[in-house]
């Protein structure tokens, strides 16, 4: 029988970005990746073309005390076209005639809730490919954010550890990883991770992908 799910009240919504949300999305976009990656920075000042394209999905988490975008991720499929990292690397024959989706542009607003937003975003993400059927949730990270898939049980797709050169942050080697949304239950409770109940076992009301 299913647990009863305890129901938790988060300070901020996560949906699917309106076209009014659209500009806090860039400018956070543009923020955290001018850190790091000052020309890939400049350019996320617009709009990127799969922000609108079928088959995307921008997500967003906002705060409900003033609107503000404290978080953002973009989703591929590859039921309209490949996925970006499919310009770049090979994916061994496993992955061959499966559904998958990337997560892409994971930005999340340095504040005391950082953490908070971006598992409520990996939860949203976990829901919609559930949803989706999705066979791989697949995610690309340069170092150190690799580390944050490896911390969500996410392995990769090759040879472990190896990183390669990704053509849409210019060049910047990243590792590319994946999890099976399916599975992901099973391994997450067998590892006992921190987060399971949040994802798992909580009821958040303030996750709405509806739209």
């Amino acid at each position: 029988p299913m647990q009863k799910k305890h129901t938790e009240v988060l300070p901020f919504r996560v949906e699917i970005a309106s076209p009014e949300q659209m500009e806090g999305v860039i400018q956070l976009r543009a923020a955290s990746y001018g850190k790091h990656l000052p020309e890939l920075g400049a350019k996320l000042r617009e709009p990127e073309v799969a922000d609108f394209e079928a088959g995307c999905e921008v997500f967003v988490a906002t705060s409900k005390l003033d609107g503000s975008v404290l978080g953002t991720l973009r989703t591929h499929s590859n039921m309209t076209k490949a996925l970006p990292l499919q310009y770049s690397l090979q994916l061994p024959t496993r992955f061959h005639g499966s559904r998958m989706v990337e997560a892409t542009r994971l930005c999340v607003k340095g504040n005391p809730h950082s953490s908070l937003v971006r598992s409520t975003l990996f939860k949203a993400l976990h829901a919609y490919c559930l949803e989706q059927n999705v066979d791989h949730m697949m995610a690309t990270g340069r170092r150190p954010v690799d580390r944050i898939y490896d911390s969500l049980y996410f392995s990769d797709v090759g040879e472990a550890g190896v990183f390669y050169p990704m053509t849409f942050t210019g060049g910047v080697p990243h590792r590319v990883m994946h999890l099976s949304p399916r599975a992901a239950q099973s391994i997450w409770s067998a590892a006992q991770h921190a987060l399971y109940q949040f994802v798992f076992e909580t009821h958040h009301p303030d996750i709405d992908l509806s739209a």
